[in-house]
């Protein structure tokens, strides 16, 4: 099992475009996936942007926990 070595202090330069930094600490298991990425610009809708590690368990939270739907895109 490889573990992230990217660090969240590594993308400073871009947090002063972004709403919210999260850290989640190191990735365990399917680390070399990635992140998985989520459009949550519109109201009540989720798009995937990119896959990731999490996506079986980011879907379920958005969905069940959260109720927002699947926004396909264009």
């Amino acid at each position: 099992s490889h573990t992230s070595t990217v660090a969240v202090h590594e993308f400073q330069e871009l947090w002063p475009k972004l709403s919210v930094v999260v850290d989640g600490g190191p990735i365990r298991g399917q680390s070399r996936l990635g992140s998985t990425v989520v459009d949550l610009s519109t109201p009540g809708k989720y798009r995937i942007i990119r896959n990731g590690c999490a996506l079986s368990s980011t879907v379920n939270v958005l969905e069940h926990k959260h109720g927002l739907l699947l926004d396909p895109g264009e």
